[in-house]
């Protein structure tokens, strides 16, 4: 080969080489700028999506986080040597649980999402752990406090077992709906 092959074969490689690296444009891709530009609604409903897939995600991992912590809360209690465990792991697991709520209940949700499959169960049983959330600590404290003093706890205190496991098996139950595909 001579020098002016070797010269044609390098421009036509620089050549090639500028073109593939040239950046394409919305004509190149067969649209215009009309065809890609968000209207104002369309920017705001966007964020509006983007906040709430975070504020989920979120309730996710601070839901299993909890659920967690109320496993280890229900391991330890009813053992006399784990008492001071079980009363700072519960108050631990109540703290995480109200702000796992605060993700969902404040996550926006924009006009036309419906509630559908697994979710709907989800929603549902949070009427049963929610208020054993708020009853359950509130029984637990009675119970320690009676029991310090040396007093006997009414029927209702000693239902805190009964009303956590309750509560604690809606929460599990609540989680793996979501979590496991049925």
């Amino acid at each position: 080969m001579n020098w002016s092959s070797y010269f044609f074969l390098i421009f036509l490689s620089l050549s090639f080489y500028q073109k593939a690296h040239a950046e394409l444009g919305l004509q190149d891709l067969g649209l215009t700028k009309s065809e890609v530009e968000l209207t104002p609604k369309q920017v705001k409903e966007q964020k509006t999506l983007e906040t709430r897939h975070s504020m989920l995600k979120t309730h996710e991992v601070l839901g299993l986080s909890t659920l967690g912590l109320m496993t280890a809360t229900m391991l330890t209690g009813g053992s006399a040597l784990d008492s001071n465990a079980h009363m700072y792991l519960g108050m631990a697991s109540g703290l995480l649980y109200f702000t796992t709520a605060y993700y969902s209940l404040t996550a926006p949700k924009p006009s036309g999402i419906k509630d559908r499959g697994n979710i709907v169960w989800h929603k549902r049983l949070a009427w049963i752990h929610f208020p054993a959330m708020v009853l359950a600590p509130v029984l637990g404290y009675l119970y320690k406090k009676n029991e310090d003093d040396g007093k006997k706890s009414s029927s209702l205190v000693k239902q805190h077992p009964t009303i956590a496991g309750i509560g604690f098996g809606a929460f599990a139950l609540s989680a793996a709906l979501m979590t496991i595909e049925f």
